[in-house]
């Protein structure tokens, strides 16, 4: 028996141990026994995708023998999560959090209507176990909860799909039904745009998802299971269902001569080695210490226009964001869509800061942050609290500039783990929590303002590298040194994003600081309220609920 099939009997004997354990469990200790096994059990299956993800394909079109309903059931469902993620490029980390939910959830027995996913997640609850996994568990199933979307964890709606999924290809009683054949219904069924999104996703594998692993007749009866899908054709090996008996060697048949067949109980074996998809792409995440090193900004130097154009056309991310800065940063806000007119609007003297901006929101939509769109927000908020209050410094700060420093500042925030594991509706007796936590993380010099001198040194602003690890000095003494006014004024545009952000918890605070801080910064005596009314009239702030 080949290397593969050994790996997924092993995996297959693992769930069920899993399914077993959960059935036991009732204490702290053993459901934290559970999720490190879920957890080890993912990292298992993890490598035999890498090894072999034709073989994980295979799982969805087959019935795995001598597998209870609810592991074979979280099996498909962890294949689904597997293709979605890396689809989706997402970091390893994000992922595995998934995928243990998932196994957790379908290896739990179903005892009555409520979904086994929202029972674990009230016992791991009642316990105080599990963390993030409870989390994802808890937010699962929300339109059964009659909550939105945005009410539960970023991830928790793909949780539910994928378990909808699998239970609908490993059904209890009556004939299973092939992976489009599903796919078919449940876009017939729903209008959820969501649902539709990520159906639309994963169909980008097609036909190959649904061709390959399937069992197939011929004209004159023979059976044959498809290993890899050609234009026309297809690599087939023949089979005998009574025996259950696979050939060795494998023939070329038409498409057309074939009859797919509906998935049915079969034994992993040496077949398993011959299926083959195409590869998926992978982009490996960036780092802070990457984005440094192979920084376009140091190509363009000494470069004319056409060569800038030819070698930033080659990072059509990054020109995209140079085009959407020039449509937007224009006076007409007229759009732009040719890059050789985009780097002549900003001219020679602000094309690095653009873009240094363009490459930085690269990097963080790279990062694939499941509360991407609030930070973005975040830090759009943040550039026109700059501009507002930028004005009155000597010289006045640019749009550029603004941008490019706004973005340095709240970089960190894509490296935040806490903020990743918080629903955007959170709140607490504080108010809204994800601002009330990226308040708290500024407040981390170490792991947040250093990040974002690294970066702002890079781009070519030293002293407002200097600058941003000075914001918290403090403002009792009145001998202010010019970094670090110009870092006051960093904590100052923090505050007044914040303010809006937190209000009306930060109220107090805010005026304070505003009051302590004008002098200092020479801005005009005017009110809290005042600067808010600006602030909201220009940014026009709105909360991502996605």
């Amino acid at each position: 028996m080949s290397a593969v099939s050994v790996s997924w009997l092993r995996c297959y004997q693992q769930l069920q141990r899993l399914a077993q354990q959960l059935q036991l469990a009732q204490g702290s200790d053993q459901l934290h026994s559970c999720i490190r096994l879920a957890s080890e059990l993912n990292n298992e299956l993890q490598q035999v995708f890498e090894l072999q993800a034709g073989a994980a394909v295979a799982q969805l079109a087959i019935l795995p023998a001598d597998l209870a309903l609810g592991p074979a059931q979280a099996l498909k469902s962890w294949v689904l999560l597997a293709l979605w993620s890396r689809l989706k490029h997402w970091p390893a980390a994000r992922r595995d959090a998934l995928a243990v939910s998932a196994l957790m959830a379908a290896c739990s027995e179903e005892k009555d209507k409520a979904p086994a996913a929202l029972r674990l997640a009230s016992k791991l609850k009642k316990l105080q176990v599990g963390g993030l996994t409870t989390n994802l568990l808890a937010g699962s199933f929300h339109q059964l909860q009659q909550r939105r979307p945005w009410q539960v964890h970023h991830d928790s709606p793909l949780l539910t799909l994928a378990l909808q999924l699998g239970q609908q290809l490993q059904p209890q009683r009556q004939k299973a039904l092939a992976l489009d054949q599903v796919i078919s219904q449940t876009l017939s069924q729903t209008t959820d745009e969501a649902v539709l999104a990520e159906l639309n996703q994963l169909a980008q594998l097609a036909p190959h998802l649904y061709w390959c692993g399937r069992l197939a007749q011929d004209t004159v009866g023979r059976y044959w299971v498809i290993c890899q899908l050609e234009v026309t054709d297809c690599l087939v090996l023949q089979y005998w269902p009574e025996q259950q008996r696979f050939a060795t060697e494998a023939h070329k048949l038409a498409k057309q001569d074939l009859q797919l067949l509906a998935p049915s109980v079969m034994v992993p074996q040496h077949w398993l080695d011959r299926i083959q998809i195409p590869a998926l792409s992978s982009r490996p995440l960036p780092t802070p210490k990457g984005l440094l090193e192979h920084s376009v900004l140091q190509k363009l130097d000494y470069q004319d226009l056409d060569a800038q154009v030819k070698l930033l056309e080659k990072q059509p991310l990054l020109a995209q964001y140079l085009l959407d800065n020039a449509s937007t940063s224009n006076r007409k806000q007229t759009l732009v869509n040719r890059l050789r007119h985009a780097l002549a609007m900003f001219g020679q003297d602000q094309l690095p800061l653009a873009v240094a901006r363009a490459e930085l929101l690269q990097y963080l939509q790279l990062q694939a942050y499941n509360q991407h769109n609030f930070l973005l927000a975040l830090q759009d908020l943040l550039r026109h609290s700059m501009l507002l209050l930028g004005r009155y410094l000597s010289p006045a700060l640019s749009p550029q500039q603004a941008g490019v420093i706004a973005a340095c500042c709240s970089a960190p925030f894509w490296h935040h783990p806490s903020i990743s594991a918080v629903p955007i509706s959170r709140s607490t007796n504080q108010g809204w929590l994800l601002p009330e936590l990226a308040q708290q993380y500024l407040l981390e010099p170490v792991r947040s303002q250093r990040l974002s001198a690294a970066l702002l040194q890079h781009y070519q602003l030293p002293h407002w590298a200097e600058a941003v690890l000075c914001q918290y000095v403090s403002i009792d003494h009145r001998n202010f040194s010019l970094r670090e006014q110009h870092g006051l004024w960093l904590r100052l545009c923090w505050q007044l994003s914040f303010s809006i952000l937190r209000y009306p918890q930060a109220q107090a605070s805010s005026s304070s600081l505003l009051q302590s801080l004008s002098p200092v910064l020479n801005l005009p005596q005017q009110s809290l309220e005042l600067w808010q009314q600006q602030l909201i009239a220009a940014a026009s702030p709105v909360c991502p609920l996605d």
